[in-house]
């Protein structure tokens, strides 16, 4: 009987996260559609300022590409310079914000899963060798565009050097995303949603494996202490 109910719990459950994800994909899919400009211009900056998402900006930006095909009020190219500067005005605050706090925050998640200082003076030194490369190859990477930002500021990197990384690694990205929302056409309709049901599945194993962590060097602590 337990196992019963068990089970439709679990089944309750997963179909109202489906029912959600339904939800969600299909306002932001509505949103796009009507605002082909404005869409991406408020989803870019909100994700580069550091506000999580679950939509991930390589979806927003194909679904953009996708959305040109229907319509001729909108050139490929003002799409282009819209994403551009909403990347770029996003990631300039966060870097900003991340000179003022970004140094507490790393601290703070460096003593939640038990990283010494010494761990982060020596990630410090070799963002400072290849941090250029780190931030434009980093931010093709899901889920590193955020981080990337935040420690860029944080271990003493020049504004000018990061902005000039993001725009070169941005302007590959854009014209890339928007090639292949426009190439795919109605195919990227299931692949938006796929997306989206990925980015969530993301952030919650990325939880796990912190919340893991922090178990671990809990564990590990009091092992130390016996000895």
């Amino acid at each position: 009987m337990l196992a019963c109910t068990s089970i439709l719990i679990d089944t309750g459950a997963m179909w109202q996260i489906t029912r959600w994800l339904d939800n969600y994909t299909d306002g932001i899919q509505a949103f796009l559609s009507s605002h082909i400009v404005l869409a991406p211009l408020l989803l870019l900056l909100v994700e580069e300022i550091g506000i999580p998402l679950p939509v991930p900006g390589d979806a927003i930006i194909a679904y953009v590409g996708y959305g040109l095909t229907k319509t001729e009020s909108v050139t490929m190219w003002q799409a282009f310079w819209v994403a551009i500067v909403s990347v770029m005005i996003g990631a300039s605050i966060l870097f900003y914000l991340s000179k003022r706090w970004g140094q507490s925050i790393i601290r703070w998640l460096a003593r939640f899963i038990f990283l010494k200082q010494s761990h982060l003076g020596k990630a410090e030194r070799l963002f400072t060798k290849y941090g250029v490369w780190a931030i434009i190859v980093g931010r093709h990477i899901p889920g590193l565009r955020i981080p990337l930002t935040v420690f860029a500021a944080s271990s003493g990197m020049r504004y000018v050097t990061f902005i000039t990384s993001t725009f070169i690694s941005t302007f590959l990205w854009v014209i890339l995303y928007l090639n292949l929302g426009s190439r795919f056409g109605e195919d990227f309709v299931n692949v938006f949603r796929r997306d989206i049901a990925l980015s969530v599945a993301v952030f919650g194993l990325f939880v796990v494996v912190f919340l893991a962590l922090h178990l671990y060097g809990m564990w590990q602590e009091k092992i130390s202490k016996r000895r």
